[in-house]
Protein backbone atom coordinates (compact mmCIF):
# COMPACT_ATOMS: atom_id res chain seq x y z
CA UNK A 1 0.00 0.00 0.00
CA UNK A 2 1.79 3.36 -1.37
CA UNK A 3 0.14 6.85 0.42
CA UNK A 4 0.35 9.00 -2.96
CA UNK A 5 1.24 12.58 -1.38
CA UNK A 6 0.14 15.52 -3.11
CA UNK A 7 1.83 18.85 -3.74
CA UNK A 8 -0.56 20.12 -1.62
CA UNK A 9 0.61 17.26 1.25
CA UNK A 10 3.96 17.76 0.82
CA UNK A 11 3.83 21.50 1.82
CA UNK A 12 1.76 20.89 4.64
CA UNK A 13 4.18 18.55 5.81
CA UNK A 14 7.51 21.17 4.72
CA UNK A 15 5.43 24.01 6.46
CA UNK A 16 5.45 22.16 9.86
CA UNK A 17 8.93 21.04 9.87
CA UNK A 18 9.80 24.80 8.78
CA UNK A 19 7.79 26.14 11.92
CA UNK A 20 9.87 23.70 14.53
CA UNK A 21 12.96 24.43 13.35
CA UNK A 22 12.31 28.29 13.44
CA UNK A 23 11.27 27.58 16.82
CA UNK A 24 13.99 26.00 17.81
CA UNK A 25 16.62 28.69 16.60
CA UNK A 26 14.70 31.27 18.31
CA UNK A 27 15.42 29.18 21.70
CA UNK A 28 18.61 29.19 20.35
CA UNK A 29 18.99 32.60 20.42
CA UNK A 30 17.53 32.95 23.79
CA UNK A 31 19.91 30.55 25.42
CA UNK A 32 21.85 32.09 29.09
CA UNK A 33 23.62 28.97 29.76
CA UNK A 34 23.50 25.77 31.32
CA UNK A 35 20.56 26.31 34.34
CA UNK A 36 18.54 28.15 31.18
CA UNK A 37 18.66 25.20 28.71
CA UNK A 38 17.48 22.92 31.78
CA UNK A 39 14.30 25.30 33.16
CA UNK A 40 14.52 28.24 31.12
CA UNK A 41 15.49 30.11 33.96
CA UNK A 42 11.54 29.66 35.50
CA UNK A 43 10.30 32.50 32.86
CA UNK A 44 7.56 30.29 31.17
CA UNK A 45 4.33 31.18 30.96
CA UNK A 46 2.17 28.80 32.64
CA UNK A 47 -0.29 27.84 29.22
CA UNK A 48 2.83 27.08 27.42
CA UNK A 49 3.82 24.74 30.33
CA UNK A 50 0.13 23.03 30.27
CA UNK A 51 0.25 23.02 26.33
CA UNK A 52 3.49 21.34 26.74
CA UNK A 53 2.18 18.44 29.59
CA UNK A 54 -0.54 17.67 27.37
CA UNK A 55 1.94 17.22 24.41
CA UNK A 56 3.92 15.32 26.37
CA UNK A 57 1.44 12.94 28.18
CA UNK A 58 -0.66 12.19 24.77
CA UNK A 59 2.42 12.03 22.74
CA UNK A 60 2.23 9.08 19.68
CA UNK A 61 1.05 6.77 22.61
CA UNK A 62 -2.45 8.60 22.26
CA UNK A 63 -2.18 9.49 18.62
CA UNK A 64 -2.08 6.11 16.96
CA UNK A 65 -2.46 3.63 19.71
CA UNK A 66 -5.32 4.69 21.36
CA UNK A 67 -7.37 4.51 18.49
CA UNK A 68 -6.83 0.80 18.46
CA UNK A 69 -8.01 -0.07 21.93
CA UNK A 70 -11.49 1.81 20.87
CA UNK A 71 -11.41 -0.05 17.21
CA UNK A 72 -10.83 -3.57 19.32
CA UNK A 73 -12.44 -3.21 22.64
CA UNK A 74 -14.23 -0.17 24.43
CA UNK A 75 -13.96 3.57 26.53
CA UNK A 76 -13.02 1.36 29.57
CA UNK A 77 -9.31 3.06 29.39
CA UNK A 78 -11.09 6.60 30.05
CA UNK A 79 -11.87 4.63 34.30
CA UNK A 80 -8.07 5.37 34.10
CA UNK A 81 -8.50 9.25 34.03
CA UNK A 82 -10.71 9.61 37.14
CA UNK A 83 -8.06 8.22 39.40
CA UNK A 84 -5.12 10.34 36.93
CA UNK A 85 -7.37 13.50 37.32
CA UNK A 86 -7.19 12.80 41.60
CA UNK A 87 -3.48 12.44 40.87
CA UNK A 88 -2.85 15.82 39.67
CA UNK A 89 -4.28 17.75 42.31
CA UNK A 90 -2.54 15.32 44.76
CA UNK A 91 0.90 16.29 43.29
CA UNK A 92 -0.18 19.38 43.05
CA UNK A 93 -0.14 20.33 46.49
CA UNK A 94 1.90 17.87 47.97
CA UNK A 95 5.20 17.07 45.76
CA UNK A 96 5.46 20.94 43.77
CA UNK A 97 5.88 23.06 47.07
CA UNK A 98 8.55 20.45 47.88
CA UNK A 99 10.40 20.94 44.59
CA UNK A 100 10.22 24.65 44.33
CA UNK A 101 11.30 25.04 48.80
CA UNK A 102 14.38 23.17 47.54
CA UNK A 103 15.10 25.25 44.54
CA UNK A 104 15.85 21.84 42.54
CA UNK A 105 17.00 22.37 39.21
CA UNK A 106 15.60 18.27 38.74
CA UNK A 107 13.64 16.40 41.31
CA UNK A 108 16.10 13.93 41.75
CA UNK A 109 18.22 16.68 42.98
CA UNK A 110 15.35 17.25 45.80
CA UNK A 111 16.10 13.40 46.70
CA UNK A 112 20.05 14.57 46.90
CA UNK A 113 18.80 17.17 49.56
CA UNK A 114 16.62 15.53 51.65
CA UNK A 115 18.64 11.77 51.60
CA UNK A 116 21.84 11.82 50.16
CA UNK A 117 23.67 11.57 46.59
CA UNK A 118 23.47 7.68 46.63
CA UNK A 119 19.41 7.61 46.18
CA UNK A 120 19.55 10.35 44.15
CA UNK A 121 21.58 8.85 41.55
CA UNK A 122 20.17 5.66 42.27
CA UNK A 123 16.44 7.47 41.00
CA UNK A 124 17.97 8.79 38.53
CA UNK A 125 19.14 6.10 36.56
CA UNK A 126 15.65 4.43 37.24
CA UNK A 127 14.32 7.43 35.64
CA UNK A 128 16.70 6.96 32.86
CA UNK A 129 16.30 3.27 31.83
CA UNK A 130 12.66 3.56 32.18
CA UNK A 131 12.29 6.60 29.77
CA UNK A 132 14.90 4.69 27.21
CA UNK A 133 12.60 1.92 27.12
CA UNK A 134 8.93 3.95 27.72
CA UNK A 135 9.97 6.70 25.02
CA UNK A 136 11.64 3.99 23.06
CA UNK A 137 8.01 2.50 22.80
CA UNK A 138 6.17 5.98 21.93
CA UNK A 139 8.81 6.60 19.21
CA UNK A 140 8.51 2.94 17.56
CA UNK A 141 5.15 3.38 17.58
CA UNK A 142 5.54 7.04 15.60
CA UNK A 143 7.88 5.72 13.35
CA UNK A 144 5.82 2.64 12.41
CA UNK A 145 3.18 4.74 11.99
CA UNK A 146 4.54 7.33 9.48
CA UNK A 147 6.16 4.00 7.53
CA UNK A 148 3.08 2.20 6.61
CA UNK A 149 1.62 5.53 5.90
CA UNK A 150 3.90 6.57 3.30
CA UNK A 151 5.14 2.66 2.53
CA UNK A 152 8.57 3.54 3.31
CA UNK A 153 11.19 1.69 5.28
CA UNK A 154 10.77 2.05 9.07
CA UNK A 155 14.44 2.57 9.28
CA UNK A 156 14.57 5.79 7.49
CA UNK A 157 11.73 7.45 9.12
CA UNK A 158 13.34 5.83 12.34
CA UNK A 159 16.07 8.04 11.51
CA UNK A 160 14.42 11.22 10.27
CA UNK A 161 12.73 11.43 13.17
CA UNK A 162 15.72 11.19 15.56
CA UNK A 163 17.92 13.48 13.79
CA UNK A 164 15.38 16.07 13.19
CA UNK A 165 14.44 16.40 17.29
CA UNK A 166 18.39 16.21 18.21
CA UNK A 167 18.56 19.27 16.15
CA UNK A 168 16.37 21.71 17.62
CA UNK A 169 16.27 19.83 21.39
CA UNK A 170 19.98 20.02 21.46
CA UNK A 171 19.85 23.74 19.90
CA UNK A 172 17.21 25.31 22.20
CA UNK A 173 16.48 23.24 25.16
CA UNK A 174 13.75 23.05 27.40
CA UNK A 175 12.09 26.96 26.13
CA UNK A 176 12.39 24.89 23.00
CA UNK A 177 11.11 22.02 23.72
CA UNK A 178 7.67 23.79 25.86
CA UNK A 179 6.88 25.74 22.54
CA UNK A 180 7.43 23.20 19.85
CA UNK A 181 5.25 21.04 22.44
CA UNK A 182 2.22 23.86 22.44
CA UNK A 183 2.39 23.72 18.47
CA UNK A 184 2.26 19.88 18.66
CA UNK A 185 -0.59 19.51 20.79
CA UNK A 186 -2.41 21.74 18.65
CA UNK A 187 -1.73 20.20 15.12
CA UNK A 188 -2.56 16.49 16.49
CA UNK A 189 -5.72 17.30 18.40
CA UNK A 190 -6.89 19.38 15.29
CA UNK A 191 -6.29 16.22 13.12
CA UNK A 192 -8.21 13.96 15.60
CA UNK A 193 -11.05 16.01 15.45
CA UNK A 194 -11.01 15.85 11.20
CA UNK A 195 -10.00 12.82 11.27
CA UNK A 196 -13.20 12.02 13.33
CA UNK A 197 -15.66 14.31 11.31
CA UNK A 198 -14.43 12.86 8.55
CA UNK A 199 -15.53 9.06 9.03
CA UNK A 200 -18.90 10.94 10.24
CA UNK A 201 -19.22 12.24 6.57
CA UNK A 202 -18.54 9.02 4.62
CA UNK A 203 -20.62 6.51 6.77
CA UNK A 204 -23.23 9.19 9.01
CA UNK A 205 -22.72 10.08 12.94
CA UNK A 206 -26.22 7.54 13.46
CA UNK A 207 -24.68 4.71 12.20
CA UNK A 208 -21.04 5.11 14.14
CA UNK A 209 -23.48 5.21 16.78
CA UNK A 210 -25.08 2.17 16.13
CA UNK A 211 -22.47 -0.09 15.37
CA UNK A 212 -20.20 1.10 18.30
CA UNK A 213 -23.45 0.28 20.56
CA UNK A 214 -24.30 -3.06 19.21
CA UNK A 215 -20.90 -4.42 19.67
CA UNK A 216 -19.99 -2.69 23.07
CA UNK A 217 -17.82 -0.44 22.28
CA UNK A 218 -18.89 2.91 24.33
CA UNK A 219 -18.92 0.83 27.17
CA UNK A 220 -17.16 3.08 29.88
CA UNK A 221 -17.26 1.40 33.34
CA UNK A 222 -16.50 -2.36 33.87
CA UNK A 223 -17.90 -2.66 37.25
CA UNK A 224 -17.74 -6.59 37.71
CA UNK A 225 -15.77 -9.15 35.10
CA UNK A 226 -18.01 -9.84 32.17
CA UNK A 227 -17.92 -13.92 33.36
CA UNK A 228 -20.82 -15.46 35.07
CA UNK A 229 -19.01 -17.40 37.74
CA UNK A 230 -16.09 -15.23 38.28
CA UNK A 231 -13.83 -16.27 41.08
CA UNK A 232 -11.39 -13.62 43.05
CA UNK A 233 -8.62 -14.54 40.27
CA UNK A 234 -11.03 -12.67 37.60
CA UNK A 235 -11.26 -9.83 40.09
CA UNK A 236 -7.76 -9.50 40.31
CA UNK A 237 -6.19 -10.17 36.70
CA UNK A 238 -8.72 -7.83 34.62
CA UNK A 239 -7.50 -4.25 34.48
CA UNK A 240 -10.22 -3.07 32.92
CA UNK A 241 -12.25 -3.20 35.83
CA UNK A 242 -13.50 0.22 37.55
CA UNK A 243 -11.20 -0.10 41.16
CA UNK A 244 -8.17 -1.53 39.38
CA UNK A 245 -8.07 1.19 36.28
CA UNK A 246 -8.81 3.96 39.24
CA UNK A 247 -5.97 2.95 41.12
CA UNK A 248 -3.69 2.26 38.30
CA UNK A 249 -4.89 6.08 36.66
CA UNK A 250 -3.86 7.58 39.97
CA UNK A 251 -0.74 5.58 40.89
CA UNK A 252 0.27 5.92 37.53
CA UNK A 253 -0.08 9.20 36.92
CA UNK A 254 1.38 10.20 40.68
CA UNK A 255 4.43 8.39 39.59
CA UNK A 256 4.65 10.27 36.25
CA UNK A 257 3.90 13.83 37.25
CA UNK A 258 5.76 13.69 40.96
CA UNK A 259 8.76 11.38 40.14
CA UNK A 260 9.43 11.64 36.38
CA UNK A 261 11.69 14.55 34.83
CA UNK A 262 9.93 13.99 31.52
CA UNK A 263 6.84 15.48 33.20
CA UNK A 264 8.04 17.85 36.07
CA UNK A 265 10.74 19.64 34.04
CA UNK A 266 8.40 21.37 32.59
CA UNK A 267 6.65 22.17 35.57
CA UNK A 268 9.84 23.74 37.45
CA UNK A 269 10.15 25.84 34.50
CA UNK A 270 7.41 27.95 35.54
CA UNK A 271 7.79 31.07 37.70
CA UNK A 272 6.40 29.94 40.62
CA UNK A 273 4.78 27.05 42.56
CA UNK A 274 1.26 28.17 42.05
CA UNK A 275 1.30 28.31 38.45
CA UNK A 276 2.69 25.02 38.02
CA UNK A 277 -0.08 23.93 39.88
CA UNK A 278 -2.80 25.69 37.96
CA UNK A 279 -0.88 24.00 34.47
CA UNK A 280 -1.17 20.74 36.11
CA UNK A 281 -4.36 20.38 37.33
CA UNK A 282 -5.69 22.02 34.04
CA UNK A 283 -3.98 19.52 32.13
CA UNK A 284 -6.48 16.88 33.58
CA UNK A 285 -9.15 18.38 32.39
CA UNK A 286 -7.73 17.93 29.03
CA UNK A 287 -6.19 14.81 28.48
CA UNK A 288 -9.52 12.95 29.29
CA UNK A 289 -11.69 14.46 26.44
CA UNK A 290 -8.28 14.05 24.46
CA UNK A 291 -8.05 10.59 25.10
CA UNK A 292 -12.02 10.23 24.62
CA UNK A 293 -11.77 12.17 21.35
CA UNK A 294 -8.87 9.43 20.09
CA UNK A 295 -11.02 6.57 21.39
CA UNK A 296 -13.91 7.94 19.24
CA UNK A 297 -12.00 7.80 16.52
CA UNK A 298 -11.06 4.23 17.04
CA UNK A 299 -14.68 3.35 17.42
CA UNK A 300 -15.31 5.25 14.10
CA UNK A 301 -12.89 3.55 12.63
CA UNK A 302 -14.29 0.03 13.44
CA UNK A 303 -17.74 1.66 12.18
CA UNK A 304 -16.38 2.32 8.94
CA UNK A 305 -14.89 -1.00 8.27
CA UNK A 306 -18.01 -2.64 9.38
CA UNK A 307 -20.12 -0.88 6.86
CA UNK A 308 -17.68 0.01 3.96
CA UNK A 309 -15.44 -3.50 4.47
CA UNK A 310 -12.47 -1.78 2.65
CA UNK A 311 -9.72 -4.23 1.49
CA UNK A 312 -6.20 -4.80 2.37
CA UNK A 313 -6.70 -4.00 6.05
CA UNK A 314 -3.50 -4.37 8.02
CA UNK A 315 -3.90 -8.04 9.48
CA UNK A 316 -1.81 -10.16 11.88
CA UNK A 317 -1.70 -13.82 12.19
CA UNK A 318 -3.03 -15.53 15.16
CA UNK A 319 -2.47 -18.65 16.63
CA UNK A 320 -4.88 -21.33 15.91
CA UNK A 321 -7.52 -19.14 14.21
CA UNK A 322 -7.91 -17.13 11.13
CA UNK A 323 -6.32 -13.74 10.66
CA UNK A 324 -7.69 -10.91 12.33
CA UNK A 325 -7.39 -7.20 11.78
CA UNK A 326 -4.05 -5.43 13.55
CA UNK A 327 -6.32 -2.72 15.65
CA UNK A 328 -2.71 -1.52 16.34
CA UNK A 329 -2.41 -0.42 12.59
CA UNK A 330 -5.69 0.77 11.57
CA UNK A 331 -5.50 4.71 11.76
CA UNK A 332 -1.87 4.84 10.05
CA UNK A 333 -3.79 2.19 7.39
CA UNK A 334 -6.75 4.80 7.22
CA UNK A 335 -4.31 7.74 7.23
CA UNK A 336 -2.28 6.53 4.26
CA UNK A 337 -5.15 4.56 2.08
CA UNK A 338 -8.62 6.37 2.60
CA UNK A 339 -8.12 10.05 3.12
CA UNK A 340 -8.15 12.36 0.24
CA UNK A 341 -5.15 14.52 -0.62
CA UNK A 342 -4.65 17.79 1.76
CA UNK A 343 -6.13 15.96 4.76
CA UNK A 344 -3.66 13.18 4.32
CA UNK A 345 -1.21 15.83 4.85
CA UNK A 346 -3.06 17.38 7.74
CA UNK A 347 -3.03 14.04 9.48
CA UNK A 348 0.55 12.81 8.41
CA UNK A 349 1.71 16.10 10.19
CA UNK A 350 0.37 14.96 12.61
CA UNK A 351 1.68 11.65 13.09
CA UNK A 352 5.35 14.14 13.07
CA UNK A 353 3.98 16.23 15.95
CA UNK A 354 3.36 12.76 18.17
CA UNK A 355 6.78 11.58 16.95
CA UNK A 356 8.13 14.98 17.80
CA UNK A 357 6.64 15.42 20.94
CA UNK A 358 7.47 11.74 21.98
CA UNK A 359 11.22 12.28 21.18
CA UNK A 360 12.11 15.91 21.96
CA UNK A 361 11.21 16.14 25.46
CA UNK A 362 12.38 12.32 26.58
CA UNK A 363 15.96 13.55 25.16
CA UNK A 364 15.85 17.21 26.91
CA UNK A 365 14.55 15.64 30.56
CA UNK A 366 17.36 12.62 30.15
CA UNK A 367 20.15 15.05 29.15
CA UNK A 368 19.46 17.58 31.83
CA UNK A 369 18.89 14.50 34.79
CA UNK A 370 22.33 13.00 33.04
CA UNK A 371 24.18 16.74 33.68
CA UNK A 372 22.66 17.86 37.10
CA UNK A 373 22.37 14.05 39.03
CA UNK A 374 25.21 12.15 37.33
CA UNK A 375 27.60 14.22 35.81
CA UNK A 376 27.96 17.22 38.33
CA UNK A 377 28.45 14.79 41.36
CA UNK A 378 30.58 12.17 39.93
CA UNK A 379 32.90 13.94 38.20
CA UNK A 380 35.61 16.36 39.92
CA UNK A 381 35.38 20.37 39.69
CA UNK A 382 38.24 20.05 37.85
CA UNK A 383 37.82 17.92 35.11
CA UNK A 384 34.24 19.67 34.80
CA UNK A 385 35.78 23.24 34.76
CA UNK A 386 37.69 22.31 31.41
CA UNK A 387 34.73 22.15 29.44
CA UNK A 388 31.62 23.92 29.11
CA UNK A 389 28.60 22.75 30.87
CA UNK A 390 26.16 23.74 28.02
CA UNK A 391 27.72 21.40 25.10
CA UNK A 392 28.30 18.70 27.69
CA UNK A 393 24.50 18.46 28.05
CA UNK A 394 24.23 19.02 24.53
CA UNK A 395 26.04 15.47 23.77
CA UNK A 396 23.81 14.29 26.24
CA UNK A 397 20.73 15.00 24.07
CA UNK A 398 22.53 13.55 21.11
CA UNK A 399 23.47 10.45 23.10
CA UNK A 400 20.30 9.67 24.39
CA UNK A 401 18.71 10.38 21.05
CA UNK A 402 20.98 8.23 19.13
CA UNK A 403 19.81 5.56 22.11
CA UNK A 404 16.37 5.78 22.05
CA UNK A 405 16.46 5.32 18.20
CA UNK A 406 18.01 2.00 19.17
CA UNK A 407 15.52 0.89 21.37
CA UNK A 408 12.71 2.03 18.83
CA UNK A 409 14.78 -0.40 16.31
CA UNK A 410 14.68 -3.20 18.77
CA UNK A 411 11.26 -2.93 19.72
CA UNK A 412 9.59 -2.29 15.93
CA UNK A 413 7.76 -5.99 15.67
CA UNK A 414 6.16 -5.36 19.27
CA UNK A 415 2.38 -5.72 19.28
CA UNK A 416 0.17 -3.76 21.98
CA UNK A 417 1.64 -0.65 21.86
CA UNK A 418 -0.63 0.99 24.24
CA UNK A 419 -0.31 -1.40 26.87
CA UNK A 420 3.42 -1.69 26.00
CA UNK A 421 4.19 1.26 27.32
CA UNK A 422 2.31 1.22 30.41
CA UNK A 423 4.07 -2.20 31.54
CA UNK A 424 7.46 -1.02 30.93
CA UNK A 425 7.07 1.81 33.41
CA UNK A 426 5.28 -0.36 35.90
CA UNK A 427 8.61 -2.01 36.82
CA UNK A 428 10.35 1.25 38.58
CA UNK A 429 7.53 3.96 38.73
CA UNK A 430 6.54 2.12 41.75
CA UNK A 431 9.57 2.12 43.79
CA UNK A 432 10.47 5.79 42.94
CA UNK A 433 7.22 7.16 44.33
CA UNK A 434 7.49 5.18 47.11
CA UNK A 435 11.11 6.89 47.62
CA UNK A 436 9.46 10.85 47.08
CA UNK A 437 5.96 10.36 49.29
CA UNK A 438 8.82 9.18 51.75
CA UNK A 439 10.58 12.46 51.15
CA UNK A 440 7.94 14.24 51.15
CA UNK A 441 5.45 12.67 53.68
CA UNK A 442 7.64 11.51 56.62
CA UNK A 443 10.92 12.59 58.54
CA UNK A 444 12.36 8.82 57.67
CA UNK A 445 15.00 7.05 55.37
CA UNK A 446 18.59 6.88 55.12
CA UNK A 447 20.34 6.87 51.56
CA UNK A 448 21.28 2.94 52.09
CA UNK A 449 17.95 1.47 52.81
CA UNK A 450 16.90 3.48 49.77
CA UNK A 451 19.02 2.73 47.15
CA UNK A 452 18.42 -1.41 49.00
CA UNK A 453 14.62 -0.58 48.87
CA UNK A 454 14.77 1.17 45.36
CA UNK A 455 16.95 -2.27 43.50
CA UNK A 456 14.62 -5.05 45.49
CA UNK A 457 11.57 -3.39 44.37
CA UNK A 458 12.45 -3.38 41.26
CA UNK A 459 13.55 -6.97 40.83
CA UNK A 460 10.11 -7.90 42.47
CA UNK A 461 8.55 -6.35 40.53
CA UNK A 462 10.37 -7.51 37.25
CA UNK A 463 9.55 -11.13 38.77
CA UNK A 464 6.17 -10.67 38.97
CA UNK A 465 5.57 -9.08 35.62
CA UNK A 466 7.67 -12.14 33.88
CA UNK A 467 5.14 -14.63 35.84
CA UNK A 468 2.08 -12.53 34.33
CA UNK A 469 3.32 -12.15 30.85
CA UNK A 470 4.26 -16.42 31.49
CA UNK A 471 0.25 -17.23 32.72
CA UNK A 472 1.94 -18.30 35.86
CA UNK A 473 -0.13 -16.04 37.99
CA UNK A 474 -3.37 -14.49 37.08
CA UNK A 475 -2.70 -10.69 38.41
CA UNK A 476 -3.29 -8.17 35.99
CA UNK A 477 0.09 -5.73 35.65
CA UNK A 478 -1.60 -2.71 36.81
CA UNK A 479 -0.75 -4.03 40.54
CA UNK A 480 2.80 -3.85 39.88
CA UNK A 481 2.47 -0.33 40.44
CA UNK A 482 0.80 -0.58 43.74
CA UNK A 483 3.41 -3.56 44.68
CA UNK A 484 6.76 -1.28 44.02
CA UNK A 485 5.27 1.57 45.80
CA UNK A 486 4.50 -0.36 48.70
CA UNK A 487 6.99 -2.33 49.06
CA UNK A 488 10.00 0.41 48.36
CA UNK A 489 7.87 3.05 50.86
CA UNK A 490 8.08 0.08 53.03
CA UNK A 491 11.35 -1.12 53.34
CA UNK A 492 12.78 2.18 53.24
CA UNK A 493 11.45 3.61 56.17
CA UNK A 494 12.84 1.01 58.36
CA UNK A 495 15.71 3.27 58.34
CA UNK A 496 15.74 6.16 60.55
CA UNK A 497 16.77 9.99 58.88
CA UNK A 498 20.58 10.69 59.24
CA UNK A 499 22.98 13.31 58.57
CA UNK A 500 23.38 13.97 54.69
CA UNK A 501 26.54 13.88 53.13
CA UNK A 502 27.91 17.55 52.52
CA UNK A 503 28.30 16.99 49.03
CA UNK A 504 24.22 16.57 48.69
CA UNK A 505 23.79 19.63 46.45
Amino acid sequence: MTANLGIIDLLIVLLYFAVVLCIGYYGSRRQRGTDDFINASRQMPWPAVLGSLVATEVSASTFLATPGVGFAENMSYLQMGIGSFLARIFIAFFFIGAFYSFNSLTIYQYLAKRFGNKTRTTASAFFILTRLLASSVRLMIAATGLSLILDLPFSGCLVVFTLVAMLYTGAGGIRTIIWTDVLQAVVFITCGLVALLFIGQQIGWATIFEVGSEHGRFEVFQLAPHAESAGLIDWLNNSQLLYVALMFGFLSTAAAFGTDQDLTQRMLTSKDANSARRSLILSGCISIPVAALFLFVGIALFAYCQVLSPAELPMRAVNGGPDEINADRIFPWFIGNELPIGLRGLLLTGVLAAAMSSLDSAMGALGSSALVDLYRPLIPHTVRARVQELWVTRGCVVFFGLLLGLGAWLLRNAEGFLWLTFQIGSITYGGLLGIFLLGILTRRGQDRGNCLALLSGAVVCSVLLGMMRNGWIGLAWPWLILVGTVWTFGLAALWSQAQKSPTAS
